[in-house]
């Protein structure tokens, strides 16, 4: 059974003693989904942060890609986590530009402006279902339109595994319901995920269409140790 991510036992305190993740287990098959539940400040941006290895955990273990993060150099983890795309909560994107403008940028920055970068362009045009507004100036998108930009931006280098920080946050219902929508169909082409919210509802909705199996994990407001 080929596992994406597995996070074991996890644990996170800051240096004044505030535990913010606490004994946090759960595993994502390749071609899966988990769904990470919590109220602001339960630390669901920082889980990611930590799967990403911006910041050392505090305790336990998480195997991302097969690799136990803290045991790599700076230079592995930067190669690894070309592999893993990112949704923040906030889209990042340049507004000067057109759409293909931001994913060329994005492969340009990462040394990836080579002969398949047509290849990994239209591919992430189409999984965002952005084809139709390739030339369009990003200052042009709605609040839905953005956010798949940004999520074509994630999936330009073509990552097996895609962590999302709360992708419904601050859109209206219909446009939520339609990057949920679009989320499964990511997870039905293969790519597994991660994804944070707030809202409980929306963990129901993505388990009931993945199975009974999905971890849905709960995290809580931060206690002091």
């Amino acid at each position: 059974m080929d596992i994406s991510l597995q996070v074991s036992e996890l644990r996170f305190a800051t240096d004044d003693g505030v535990v913010v993740l606490d004994q946090v287990s759960f595993g994502v098959l390749r071609e899966g989904v988990a769904v990470v539940v919590g109220p602001p400040s339960s630390g669901k941006t920082l889980l990611l942060r930590l799967i990403l290895r911006e910041l050392p955990s505090t305790g336990g273990q998480i195997l991302l890609l097969g690799r136990n993060v803290a045991r790599l150099s700076p230079r592995k983890v930067a190669v690894l986590r070309r592999k893993v795309g990112y949704l923040p909560e906030e889209p990042v994107v340049l507004r000067s530009r057109t759409v293909r403008g931001n994913l060329e940028f994005k492969l340009k920055a990462l040394g990836l402006a080579d002969e398949d970068a047509e290849d990994r362009i239209a591919r992430a045009l189409e999984l965002s279902e952005l084809v139709h507004d390739v030339e369009r100036p990003a200052s042009e998108l709605s609040a839905l339109e953005t956010r798949k930009l940004a999520l074509g931006l994630a999936l330009v280098t073509d990552p097996p595994l895609l962590l999302c920080d709360d992708p419904v946050r601050n859109l209206a219902a219909p446009e939520a319901q339609a990057m949920i929508d679009l989320l499964m169909h990511l997870q039905r082409a293969g790519i597994a995920l991660v994804i944070t919210t707030r809202e409980a509802h929306v963990a129901a909705q993505i388990r009931a269409r993945c199975g009974e199996s999905t971890p849905v994990v709960h995290l809580r407001q931060e206690v002091m140790a």
